[in-house]
C-alpha cells in the first residue's frame, strides 16, 4: 500500500486578461512582493517589452475547493505482517543561502529580505500592499 500526503485547491470560474496598464503593474508588484516582500521596490521596473510579453489575468474566488491529506500511510492490517518499512517520507521546498550573480558588480551585498528570507517570513518583514 502506498500514500502521499498533499494539498490541492480547486478553482472554478473564468478568468479574464487584466489589460489595463496600471491594473496589470498593481498585479505583478502584488504578486513579486507575496514571494519576496520588498522586492520590486529594489530593482528596477519592467519595460515596456517585458510588460507587453507577460499576460496577467484575473479570476474572482466564487467557487473553490481544497483537499488536504497528512499523517502516516493507513495500511491494511495484514499489510503489518509484510515486514517492509512503512510511514512518511517528508520532502519540502526551502530556501538556501541566496547565490550572487557572478557579474554582479562587487561590494553589492544581497538585501536583508533575501539574505534572512523564510518563505515570504522574516524579521521585520514589509507589508506586502
Amino acid at each position: 500500500h502506498h500514500s502521499m500526503n498533499y494539498r490541492s485547491v480547486v478553482i472554478l470560474g473564468t478568468a479574464t486578461e487584466i489589460c489595463d496598464r496600471a491594473d496589470k503593474l498593481a498585479a505583478m508588484r502584488t504578486i513579486v512582493n507575496h514571494i519576496v516582500p520588498g522586492r520590486w521596490d529594489d530593482v528596477r521596473s519592467p519595460s515596456e517589452a517585458e510588460i507587453r510579453a507577460t499576460t496577467v489575468l484575473s479570476l474572482p474566488l466564487n467557487e473553490a475547493s481544497a483537499k488536504v491529506r497528512t499523517g502516516p500511510p493507513l495500511d491494511d492490517e495484514e499489510d503489518y505482517a509484510l515486514m517492509a518499512w512503512a510511514g512518511v517520507f517528508p520532502l519540502s521546498l526551502e530556501a538556501h543561502a541566496p547565490l550572487a550573480d557572478p557579474r554582479l558588480p562587487g561590494g553589492i551585498q544581497a538585501p536583508s529580505y533575501v539574505r534572512f528570507y523564510r518563505g515570504g517570513r522574516f524579521p521585520g518583514a514589509m507589508d506586502s500592499k
